[in-house]
């Protein structure tokens, strides 16, 4: 699902060999190729957030926050960076009110965030601004994740 939110910034062809090689079961090489150009671009933010999207692809939800922390040093305003720490935070059952400020940060570039930012909220109680966060990303005009928001707003309005 995230997939869609990061566009790797590696070369095309390093981009397909990378998403080839996740989506075939190969995700050390994977990693050892965003690593590489990682270690090309020290300084790079963008090469570290695509290490963050390859673990969190991956459920190394650990390693996939730090590489985002990683990143938001390097680039404190990378949306991409924002999204993926406030996802990997509540993937890991963090719903604090850090996933939450940097999911809704990020949702000013990523209307997917707010769907992420329901989840904390409903998580936290707050059911009343867990179904404002799911309209927020029907009325984006994103089309990629509508049925699920929509039964999850059939699913917040019941509470």
């Amino acid at each position: 699902m995230l997939l869609t939110f990061c566009s790797v910034s590696l070369s095309a062809q390093t981009i397909s060999v990378a998403e080839l090689a996740l989506s075939n079961g190969q995700p050390e090489k994977t990693l050892a190729q965003l690593w590489g150009a990682a270690a090309q671009n020290p300084k790079s933010a963008t090469a570290r957030v695509d290490v963050s999207f390859a673990y969190l692809s991956l459920n190394r939800l650990q390693q996939a926050e730090w590489t985002a922390r990683e990143s938001l040093e390097l680039d404190p305003a990378s949306s991409r960076a924002q999204l993926i720490l406030g996802w990997t935070l509540a993937r890991q059952y963090h719903y604090t009110a850090e996933a939450l400020d940097y999911l809704h940060r990020a949702a000013r570039i990523y209307p997917e965030a707010h769907l992420g930012a329901a989840d904390v909220l409903a998580h936290q109680g707050s059911m009343a601004e867990a179904r404002a966060e799911v309209e927020e990303y029907l009325s984006s005009g994103a089309t990629e994740h509508r049925k699920v928001a929509e039964s999850w707003l059939k699913l917040l309005a019941g509470n």
